[in-house]
């Protein structure tokens, strides 16, 4: 009572000090309610990704490719998370298989099935393991997909068909001939037969079976019967084929030059990418419609899990 002043000060530190100590708590409980929803990315995490990318790619990481990195590692990390509060680790066969080959290898005594699993997860070999994350990310990723899923309706079917009736088309075919001057039989004179021929072939009605004989035998043969456009391609080269695909029914085009030689083409059928009756291939499209919707629903709960996670870049 003799330091009146002295009484005040130490009452006023002991409760800034009580408030801080309430702060800390508060904020400590904070984040134990919080980390689930908290990703933190480490520096060294983002430069593994990086190198990763850039070995695998042969290109430098821009600042947009490394925020794609991170956004995708944080999915990643996000989807792992559900997974465990889905309960997908709980008699999960292959997480419980995997372990026990990884505990098999490093004990040097026999143990039973469960004794091996209980000590995989006594040492945390199931929360370091590439091959368990990805294999929950992967399962939970379908989960999310076919959360809620129901077969379509036909109405539903009919509908997405006339909307996407050009992907269910089958693709063009083209029937014809060509005229083939080989460069290794004349060298740097097979343009100039090949234009000579051209010249020939403008001015005289010949039937594509004696106007092959104005080449030379080629080793694909100088008809081609209902083939698509990339069997061409395979067969004769992109050149080739990108000539044929453009050229109008009944006329010879210009002298085609391919790594094999040079090449005058004639497509006497054009078959149109055409759409098959619906009732032919319905299980397809219905397959189809169910994979479409999939993508949604799994578009949709990530965004709801950006949302619900936040982010951060150390």
């Amino acid at each position: 009572m003799k330091w009146p002043l002295v009484h005040f000060a130490l009452l006023g530190l002991g409760l800034f000090v009580g408030a801080r100590w309430l702060s800390a708590s508060d904020e400590t409980e904070e984040n134990e309610r919080a980390p689930a929803s908290r990703i933190v990315v480490s520096q060294s995490q983002v430069a593994a990704l990086v190198s990763q990318y850039e070995a695998t790619s042969g290109m430098a990481a821009t600042d947009e490719v490394r925020a794609e990195l991170i956004a995708r590692f944080a999915e990643e990390e996000m989807l792992y998370r559900e997974s465990q509060r889905w309960g997908l680790t709980k008699n999960n066969q292959a997480i419980d298989l995997r372990l026990r080959q990884k505990m098999a290898f490093v004990s040097d005594e026999e143990h039973s099935d469960e004794e091996l699993e209980r000590q995989a997860k006594a040492l945390g070999m199931d929360s370091d393991d590439a091959v368990i994350r990805n294999m929950l990310v992967h399962n939970m990723r379908l989960l999310l997909s076919r959360k809620g899923e129901q077969d379509p309706t036909d109405e539903e079917v009919e509908a997405y068909y006339e909307s996407e009736r050009a992907w269910f088309a089958r693709p063009a075919r083209l029937t014809g001939w060509h005229v083939f001057f080989s460069k290794d039989l004349r060298q740097s004179s097979a343009m100039a037969a090949a234009r000579a021929a051209k010249e020939k072939l403008n001015t005289e009605a010949l039937k594509p079976e004696r106007a092959v004989e104005l080449g030379d035998a080629s080793p694909s043969g100088a008809h081609f019967k209902g083939q698509l456009i990339r069997q061409l391609a395979s067969r004769f080269g992109q050149e080739f084929a990108k000539v044929a695909g453009s050229l109008p029914e009944g006329q010879w085009s210009d002298p085609v030059e391919t790594p094999f030689g040079v090449h005058l083409v004639l497509v006497q059928e054009h078959t149109q990418p055409q759409a098959p009756p619906l009732a032919e291939i319905r299980a397809r499209v219905a397959a189809a419609y169910k994979s479409s919707q999939r993508q949604k629903r799994l578009a949709a709960a990530m965004e709801e899990l950006r949302a619900r996670y936040q982010v951060v870049v150390e």
